[in-house]
């Protein structure tokens, strides 16, 4: 007996509705990217995006964000270095399919 579900076909559509896309890029965004990697590998699980995608911004977010505490900080690189990867993230949500515009195209 296999525990896992067989993953979904990468024709299943990323959101429901524009509602559901919108809060994607929010819960990104107003997180500080912090969700991100949970977000993309639900999507992973789903078959829409490839499971490396949550590790690399599992990668780049979480090491920036804890080391804020430890990291010297000249110039404010930190700040810029979080921002870039959850502006990313937040593209990277926002670019992906919904059933109606994948219908359409």
């Amino acid at each position: 007996m296999n525990p896992f579900p067989a993953p979904a076909s990468s024709t299943t559509p990323m959101y429901t509705s524009r509602r559901h896309r919108a809060l994607w890029v929010v819960g990104v965004v107003f997180t500080a990217g912090l969700l991100a990697p949970p977000l993309f590998l639900g999507a992973a699980r789903k078959g829409i995006v490839r499971h490396t995608v949550p590790a690399v911004y599992a990668a780049a977010i979480y090491p920036v964000a804890l080391g804020r505490e430890w990291l010297p900080n000249p110039g404010n690189w930190i700040s810029w270095a979080l921002a870039a990867a959850v502006l990313t993230a937040a593209t990277h949500a926002a670019l992906l399919a919904t059933a109606d515009e994948g219908a359409a195209a």
